[in-house]
């Protein structure tokens, strides 16, 4: 299981209680309902997971309660990435401690260290994690551009990296890596609108925000693809696009989609600071815009 991770797994939300602390109760919750649904594994602490704003400890806390819940299911995906290198490896210990799969890790961010600071860090979460580790490559968060060679001759030798997770809109990028390395380094795509262009390019699964709320479908498009039908894959994508578009349209952020959780019956509360909430008196029309394109009928 650790070493080919398929499939599509949702980038988990992390849930608060009302006063503003993790909710364990939700998130066993959450993730019984998604396993439900067909979720083939999770992606725990992303961006979505909200985990650069959570401290250690609740970072932690999420960790080893999805790994409590799921009990071997289904892979579990841990990112680990922070701004410092010990962070991030205390959190790829502790991830290997719980149970996890294998980890995540975005490039360090804010201090531009370039590929060699880059994979010094990378190469201490592998070894610290003992586990396969996936570089998260989201160039429009993170401002870090590697080409495809850069990417390939620089993460094929570093021991226990399988793979990128890959949410960028170049497919062309996504046909190199995989190409190049002679699929040694799996991907996994992360942008949800574009999962069928993914897995047609070469994926071998996905993680996304959007598979919180619309698990079904994103399975749907997987099936189909792996099945070689891939006129059912584009009306799958075709219909999770249409919640996408809803989500741009209300602004693609973490609140708007937990306001999405919030009506689909999931009360996952609001967003960390300094993220701003979505407006409560905007959920009645988030509500008419998702009935109007079927959202609530499956």
């Amino acid at each position: 299981m650790a070493d080919r991770i398929e499939g599509v797994m949702p980038a988990l939300v992390t849930p608060y209680n009302t006063d503003g602390s993790v909710s364990v109760e939700m998130t066993r919750k959450l993730v019984g309902y998604l396993i439900e649904q067909g979720a083939h594994g999770f992606f725990v602490c992303g961006s979505t997971g909200e985990g650069l704003l959570l401290s250690s400890d609740e970072r932690k806390l999420m960790v080893q309660t999805v790994v409590d819940e799921v009990a071997g299911q289904v892979p579990v995906i841990v990112h680990v990435g922070a701004p410092g290198t010990d962070m991030a490896v205390d959190l790829a210990k502790h991830a290997k401690a719980a149970g996890a799969t294998a980890v995540s890790s975005l490039p360090p961010i804010y201090y531009r260290v370039g590929l060699d600071g880059i994979m010094k860090h990378i190469r201490r979460i592998a070894e610290a994690a003992e586990l396969p580790t996936y570089y998260y490559h989201i160039p429009r968060l993170t401002g870090v551009e590697l080409t495809g060679d850069e990417l390939v001759e620089a993460f094929t030798n570093v021991p226990g990296l399988v793979g990128l997770k890959f949410t960028h809109s170049d497919m062309f990028l996504l046909w190199w890596i995989i190409e190049t390395s002679g699929g040694q380094l799996a991907v996994l795509n992360g942008s949800d609108q574009m999962l069928f262009h993914g897995l047609s390019t070469g994926a071998c699964g996905g993680i996304g925000s959007t598979y919180n709320y619309q698990m079904r479908t994103m399975v749907s498009i997987y099936k189909a693809v792996k099945a070689g039908n891939f006129e059912a894959a584009k009306q799958a994508q075709w219909k999770a696009n249409q919640v996408v578009r809803v989500l741009f349209r209300n602004g693609p952020s973490t609140a708007t989609e937990k306001a999405i959780m919030k009506l689909l019956g999931f009360d996952v509360g609001p967003t960390r600071d300094p993220m701003v909430a979505f407006p409560d008196d905007q959920l009645g029309s988030l509500q008419k815009q998702l009935e109007e394109i079927g959202f609530f009928n499956d």
